[in-house]
């Protein structure tokens, strides 16, 4: 009973760490969303340029959420290393499904809608949680 208790603390514990990034990441589409829709590009998209921003921002709301969450919700390290590994994964998948929901209502994605740019936002946002929470 005991091992089945230890069991499901590491679930919640690693569920914990992927609903946050997942929270931020959704905010921070919900933002970008906003400003694309209002700030028209005269020019091409630059991929890599984006990546480099995205890299910025996971950063950025990874150091943020410190603030509010200055806890490691994951204790064990190999559960750590495991929300490292496994987190951005399923937020990139998130975000490419909420790009599909998007398209389906006629609205424009963005390029966090793909699945490397949403990874790329996650990993670097753990990695900041890994590094500097408690």
């Amino acid at each position: 009973m005991e091992l089945l208790a230890e069991i499901l603390l590491w679930v919640g514990q690693l569920l914990l760490e992927v609903l946050l990034q997942l929270l931020f990441e959704i905010l921070a589409e919900l933002g970008l969303w906003a400003a694309k829709k209002t700030l028209r590009s005269a020019g091409p998209v630059r991929p890599v340029l984006v990546m480099v921003g995205y890299l910025l921002l996971g950063g950025a709301l990874g150091g943020i959420s410190l603030v509010f969450f200055p806890q490691k919700f994951a204790m064990p390290m190999w559960l750590q290393i495991a929300n490292i590994a496994i987190s951005p994964v399923v937020v990139g998948v998130a975000m490419v499904w909420v790009g599909q929901r998007r398209s389906l209502r006629g609205q424009q994605a963005i390029l966090l809608h793909k699945f490397w740019f949403g990874f790329a936002f996650a990993l670097v946002f753990a990695l900041v949680r890994f590094r500097f929470a408690a």
